[in-house]
């Protein structure tokens, strides 16, 4: 039977974090919760073993906070860079890739099931927390802890406090987005559009002129805007998502390369393998075997 593709959902994070902390025991206080219904860590987020150059599929919503250094990412095809006292707001089935990281960089962390009212449905939000921002979020993850840790857990008081903060961060969020509109400039705008249509379409469409049809321009003009914004084409664009579909798939599942290829919509077997070997410099099968 074929596995399903894989996913950091809390009962993947709570076995890993586990397993870290057994055989490291002696040279970590405690720093991570994990149940059927929360996971919480105040530091030392990379516990998860996450790979750079690897991409993963997030199960439920996250929260993620920078307490020092940096980390460069690649969500959804975007790449953010995170520094000292940002966030990032991550929506179920969000594909996050870690692209590098400082030797001082350190995060907290929360899942949770269900984003609150005022998030955001449809994408991922990355944002920077002024002092007073980052102080009342940081109390909120305190009590969260707290609470975690009380004789009897109850549930729906965590649950309270994760929606009161991340409606917060969300009100945060949209404040900063509308900040960062009015910079951005037309070209960056549209490639943001151009993006998330390839996050919904890119394994199905592969024209240009779909996309420019969507976005209500040229295909020239699309053409021309993309490489301008991100000095990648439009096809570039498209064998990046294509690569990391493939990824997902032959990490996480035991689906044969010809099934592979058929669900990436590729002609033949032989195509996807010159294609992956193309944009990676090694086979599918050597992908694989090396995971």
């Amino acid at each position: 039977m074929n596995k399903i593709i894989g996913k950091l959902d809390l009962e993947l994070i709570r076995d890993r974090s586990m397993g870290t902390f057994k055989q490291m025991k002696d040279k970590h206080p405690e720093t991570f919760y994990a149940d059927e219904n929360i996971f919480i860590t105040l530091h030392d987020f990379r516990v998860q073993g996450m790979e750079y150059g690897q991409p993963y599929q997030v199960g439920e919503g996250r929260l993620m906070m920078v307490r020092e250094g940096w980390v460069r990412v690649v969500v959804n095809l975007e790449e953010f860079l995170l520094k000292r006292h940002s966030a990032m707001l991550l929506t179920p089935d969000s594909i996050i890739e870690i692209q590098q990281w400082d030797q001082d960089f350190d995060m907290q962390a929360f899942s949770f099931k269900d984003l609150p009212l005022y998030a955001e449905s449809n994408q991922q939000a990355c944002f920077m927390l002024n002092d007073d921002d980052w102080e009342l979020a940081n109390q909120y993850f305190q009590l969260i802890w707290h609470c975690v840790h009380r004789p009897v857990v109850l549930t729906d008081v965590i649950q309270q406090l994760q929606t009161a903060l991340l409606t917060e961060l969300s009100h945060i969020a949209r404040r900063e987005s509308g900040n960062r509109q009015t910079k951005a400039s037309r070209h960056e705008q549209l490639l943001h559009r151009f993006l998330k249509l390839v996050n919904v379409h890119g394994l199905n469409q592969r024209k240009i002129a779909f996309y420019a049809d969507r976005l209500c321009i040229t295909p020239n003009h699309l053409g021309a805007v993309i490489r301008q914004a991100s000095g990648l084409t439009v096809v570039q664009w498209l064998n990046r998502y294509a690569v990391q579909q493939a990824k997902l798939l032959l990490r996480y599942t035991d689906l044969p390369i010809w099934e592979v290829a058929e669900r990436l919509n590729f002609a033949n077997p032989s195509f996807f393998t010159r294609f992956f070997h193309k944009e990676t410099g090694i086979t599918p099968s050597e992908f694989r075997n090396k995971n």
